[in-house]
This record gives C-alpha cells, sequence and structure tokens, in this order.
C-alpha cells in the first residue's frame, strides 16, 4: 500500500511535512508580543523584510516564473522597504541569501512566503489597532490583487503540477520556516 503523503498533490506534500515547525512559527510570532505595541511590531517588520530581503531574487528568476506566471507581482519586498522607511527602521546590513538555487527547493522557500499571506488577514487588523494600515507600516500585509485565497489556490495549482522534486521542495520549505524562526530569535533576544 502506498504512502498516501508522497500520492498527494506537493502542495499537501510540503503541508503535511511542514506543520510542526508552522505552528511553532505561529506560536513564536504570536507569543512575543510583535502586536502589542510599535517596538514588538516594528520587530515583526524587520522579520518580514530580512527574511524577503532572502527571497527578493527569486521572485524575478525566470525559470520560477515559468512555473508561477505572475511570480514577479507577488514580490512584497517593495512594500516592506517602505513599511521599514514609515516605522524608522534602518536596515539591517545585507547578508548573503541562504536560499539554494535548485528550482524545487527554491520553490519550498516561497512556498513559506506565499502561505504566510493567508495569515496575514488576521495580522492586518492586528497591526490596524496600532494605527497601521495599507499606506503606512503595514502594506506588506495587504492581499495580492487576487484576494488571498485565489492567490493562494494559483501558486498551490502552479507547483502542483509543475513537477518539481517533493524531497527538495521540503527541504526548501523546512529551511524558509527555520530562516524565519532564526530570525525571529534575533529580535525577540535583542528586545528582552
Amino acid at each position: 500500500m502506498s504512502d498516501p503523503i508522497l500520492t498527494s498533490p506537493l502542495s499537501s506534500q510540503l503541508k503535511a511535512h511542514t506543520h510542526a515547525i508552522h505552528e511553532q512559527l505561529d506560536h513564536a510570532i504570536m507569543t512575543a508580543g510583535m502586536f502589542s505595541d510599535r517596538p514588538g511590531y516594528q520587530n515583526f517588520v524587520l522579520v518580514q523584510y530580512r527574511f524577503h530581503r532572502d527571497l527578493n531574487a527569486l521572485y524575478g528568476d525566470p525559470a520560477l516564473a515559468r512555473i508561477v506566471p505572475d511570480l514577479p507581482a507577488r514580490n512584497r519586498f517593495a512594500q516592506l522597504v517602505e513599511d521599514m522607511a514609515d516605522l524608522d527602521i534602518p536596515p539591517p546590513e545585507a547578508t548573503e541569501s541562504p536560499v539554494a538555487h535548485d528550482p524545487s527547493e527554491a520553490m519550498g522557500w516561497l512556498y513559506v512566503a506565499e502561505g504566510s499571506k493567508l495569515g496575514a488577514g488576521i495580522l492586518t487588523r492586528l497591526a490596524e489597532k496600532l494605527g497601521f494600515g495599507a499606506s503606512f507600516g503595514a502594506r506588506h500585509l495587504q492581499p495580492d490583487p487576487a484576494g488571498r485565497s485565489r492567490s493562494w489556490s494559483a501558486f498551490q495549482e502552479a507547483i502542483d503540477r509543475a513537477g518539481l522534486d517533493p524531497d527538495r521542495c521540503v527541504i526548501g520549505a523546512e529551511s524558509g520556516f527555520t530562516r524565519v524562526i532564526d530570525y525571529l530569535g534575533s529580535v525577540t533576544s535583542a528586545r528582552a
């Protein structure tokens, strides 16, 4: 009898294999008080900026855009640059991106970023309570033009039919979640 996870669509495999680390990240964000005050939110934006800076080149990669045709338009890095300026956060020193150039692994990293847009609906409401929104400080939390659910479904469908290596995708997604957790740990330890 075959393993149902291995015979399911790639997006389902990614969800199953990264469930625990995804829960760990969600819990860490909510318990870090990142939406309790302006300094906490500034730390959240800094984490987002660092992670999306790591991914910025992937959104312009022609090979990846053949898999997800609207990939360049999905990039939120420019909005994060504006949000950083709104919040008077100096950009951190640039580091080398840890993202692999293997298309399957790179798409795993993008799975983390694109999936986070679903949860951003809740985070948008929390940011609004602090006075941040679509035109100041929380641009990067706004939905794609197609809407959160439709955009996510289109991304899932694209990766499901792309013939990517599931194991490499899982490695990329796990690495992406770990990277965000590491960035989160660096800002929360500095705040303590």
